[in-house]
């Protein structure tokens, strides 16, 4: 029965994703063609039960398909937005292992742990000493995400200011 499903459809589920710029060459292309016909199922589960209350069927399985494209679009562009930030961040810091690099390193980190508050020292030393996740920090604070997203711009900000003067 699936497969007769994702058969007749399978040009709607195909119109949907290339309205979302997702075509066959895209790399993620083959994901987003199955979480589509996942929606297909759900949605077609969901509109048997209840036939008298629904739209027309192929519109409404469209849209579906549609918008939950667009989120898991938006999720992964959120995700990956978050990562480039901090890992620029982490990538501004010399990573080499020669004995001056780490003197700068330390110098540095001691410089901008002086400039820092309480909150914002806790947040460094959360991010990238224990490696836990702003959600993660939020909630071992008892604070919400946006006050972490505070947080790390004030370092941002003051790391910036050290970065000017060397």
């Amino acid at each position: 029965m699936e497969e007769q499903i994702f058969t007749t459809y399978h040009s709607l589920i195909l119109g949907a994703l290339k309205k979302c710029h997702i075509t066959p060459t895209h790399p993620e292309f083959d994901d987003y063609l199955q979480q589509a016909r996942i929606e297909l199922l759900k949605a077609y589960r969901h509109y048997q039960t209840d036939l008298d209350n629904h739209p027309p069927f192929r519109p409404f399985i469209y849209q579906k398909i549609y918008w939950t494209t667009l989120d898991a679009i938006r999720k992964e562009q959120r995700r990956f937005d978050k990562d480039v930030i901090e890992d620029s961040f982490l990538e501004s810091i010399p990573q080499e292992e020669d004995m001056t690099s780490c003197l700068v390193t330390s110098d540095l980190y001691h410089e901008l742990l002086a400039l820092l508050s309480k909150d914002e020292s806790h947040f460094l030393n959360d991010r990238f000493f224990e490696q836990l996740t702003i959600s993660q920090i939020a909630k071992k604070h008892h604070v919400a995400r946006q006050t972490v997203y505070r947080w790390r711009d004030g370092v941002r900000k003051k790391y910036q200011k050290i970065e000017k003067k060397v």
